[in-house]
């Protein structure tokens, strides 16, 4: 590695640290954090289309846990930034299947600002428990880490991508 190399990195590295600090330090961490500790909400416009979209084309166990979106509930999962959100099912619903363990949708998109995130949607126990969106390409634009849902006309199944032109061997 060349030294330009090395200070760039050194440089950028630090930038991103600054920019943690920074947030652990904002008054909208602080309201993020408090988020947590409310009643449980209905969910935003965004967040239902979002719900409805992923379980409408997904697997038909995918589909059976359509009926739980009418009343979900939800609160803020994280204080990092990011949109996840636990959710609460009303009860008295149909409880949905799953023989293919805890995540029914796994998925990939684009925000509105551009940020690649992936989406993950979990059932515990027959019942819609987590809808979870992290961030893909850890870009972070403007002085804060949040970033949003990713728009329902970027959504994709998620598929790996092999690193920086690494091409698996027929050992791998």
């Amino acid at each position: 590695m060349k030294v330009r190399e090395i200070l760039n990195w050194y440089k950028t590295k630090w930038r991103i640290e600054r920019k943690d600090r920074q947030w652990e330090r904002s008054s909208r961490k602080r309201e993020i954090d408090a988020e947590r500790d409310r009643q449980p909400r209905p969910l935003t416009q965004e967040e239902y289309e979002l719900l409805c979209w992923i379980l409408e084309n997904g697997s038909d166990e995918a589909k059976s846990f359509l009926p739980q979106v009418e009343g979900i509930r939800a609160v803020r999962a994280c204080t990092c930034g990011c949109p996840t959100i636990q959710l609460q099912v009303v009860d008295g619903v149909p409880m949905g299947t799953s023989s293919i363990g805890r995540v029914i949708g796994d998925l990939c998109g684009k925000t509105a600002k551009g940020e690649i995130v992936g989406v993950l949607l979990f059932q515990d126990a027959g019942k819609l428990s987590e809808l979870e969106v992290y961030s893909l390409d850890g870009m972070i634009h403007d002085d804060s880490p949040e970033f949003g849902l990713p728009t329902i006309d970027s959504l994709s199944a998620y598929v790996e991508v092999p690193l920086h032109g690494h091409e698996p061997t027929k050992n791998e």
